[in-house]
């Protein structure tokens, strides 16, 4: 019988995480540099199943060649094999759970819970090489080999997004906090109209004056992940919690407390389909 748990254990663990990589949700769980290794993880305990079976069988020999020197149903061998059987559940219960019941998102109350991010600082980063963010350029700043033709009279920075059919810009949450603290860039997108993709998150509360448009962050994998929000002046609609939709407004930028927050003023809202890969890197 433990010989059998080992085996299921392997087969279990290893077909999971080919699953997950197959099917995609693993981009609900790690950041893409990590799928590669959960592929080969997952295949090694495949294959480690049918090594493990194939190498176990002298010993499951063993024992049917025994005859009647031992007794199978002593006290001692029905306490091993109950011991089997709980170390087996305790190893694919949480397994279960997470590869059949759990969703392939966050839900609200996580969302709640760690707190929606409207300043880029307070994302985890790694440090910038051999220096930090302040011995960057400055937007205006003038950088060396740059083309002289470039007409710096056309937009800078904005024309490098795809615009909807109603003119648009395409962008994501992590955009427009970008935009929200460097001045150049902010200075562009101010007024512009631009669509955003992400998951509706009413006022506490059922309150008026507004709510959010969150989109999950993640640096490596989802313990880490945090829920990006612009806030979005308008009336509340009736659209699941949590739910895909599209945004179009105009973006502002909002002072609080001498942070500049990102906001859009609701234009229109359209219920859309998950995209893909939800999390943003």
């Amino acid at each position: 019988m433990k010989r059998i748990f080992t085996l299921l254990t392997l087969l279990l663990w290893g077909g999971t995480l080919f699953h997950f990589w197959a099917s995609g949700r693993i981009a609900s769980y790690l950041h893409p540099q990590f799928h590669l290794y959960a592929l080969v993880a997952g295949t090694g305990l495949l294959i480690l199943a049918v090594l493990w079976w194939w190498a176990s069988r002298e010993s499951d020999a063993g024992c049917h060649d025994c005859g009647g020197h031992h007794d199978h149903d002593d006290g001692p061998r029905s306490r091993l094999s109950a011991g089997a059987a709980l170390a087996f559940l305790v190893l694919l219960l949480p397994l279960s759970a997470a590869a059949f019941i759990s969703p392939s998102q966050f839900g609200e109350a996580m969302v709640m819970n760690r707190g929606i991010v409207t300043d880029i600082s307070q994302l985890p980063s790694a440090g910038m090489p051999g220096g930090n963010w302040d011995d960057a350029p400055a937007w205006d700043e003038k950088i060396d080999d740059v083309d002289a033709t470039w007409d710096r009279s056309q937009d800078e920075g904005v024309e490098y997004f795809t615009r909807g059919p109603d003119g648009s810009i395409q962008v994501e949450t992590l955009d427009l906090l970008f935009a929200a603290q460097e001045p150049g860039l902010r200075e562009e997108f101010e007024n512009q109209r631009v669509s955003i993709v992400g998951q509706y998150v009413p006022p506490r509360g059922g309150a008026g004056g507004g709510f959010d448009l969150v989109r999950m962050f993640m640096v490596c994998c989802a313990a880490d992940a945090r829920p990006l929000g612009i806030k979005v002046t308008g009336e509340p609609v009736a659209v699941p919690r949590m739910g895909w939709v599209r945004i179009t407004g105009i973006a502002r930028f909002d002072d609080n407390a001498g942070v500049p927050e990102p906001s859009l003023e609701l234009e229109k809202i359209e219920e859309v389909e998950a995209p893909r890969e939800a999390m943003l890197y």
